[in-house]
């Protein structure tokens, strides 16, 4: 038996959405770029033509909802370990996207033991 949990994100840039699930090494497939009607569905492979998708996002009015059914959780991370981890390369995205719409570059990106990015921006 199915059962879909909707989970609050902070996450309401599809743009930025799009570039995370790449830098994660996933694929997706946008049901419409409409905003207020796109849901964002991740595959774990790009051949995603017959295949369920392991998550996807849904817009609702004004973040996206990630989507997953966890009995069917099929990807070999943990799913709390998946999220947490697309939430921090979502931050850090949104970082990087803001400070270079400021004249801002990353001069120091380093991956700290304990998981953490420590991340140094400079304007010329």
């Amino acid at each position: 038996m199915s059962h879909f949990s909707k989970i609050k994100t902070s996450i309401t840039d599809l743009g930025v959405l799009k570039k995370t699930i790449d830098d994660l090494g996933f694929f997706y497939k946008v049901s419409s770029e409409n905003l207020s009607s796109s849901t964002v569905f991740v595959y774990d492979s790009d051949l995603y033509v017959n295949q369920v998708p392991s998550c996807s996002f849904e817009w609702n009015i004004n973040q996206y909802l990630l989507v997953v059914d966890l009995g069917l959780w099929n990807l070999d991370i943990d799913f709390n370990y998946f999220t947490e981890r697309l939430l921090q390369q979502y931050a850090y995205n949104v970082v990087i996207k803001q400070g270079n719409m400021q004249g801002f570059t990353p001069v120091v990106q380093k991956l700290t033991d304990n998981g953490s990015i420590n991340l140094i921006l400079q304007r010329f």
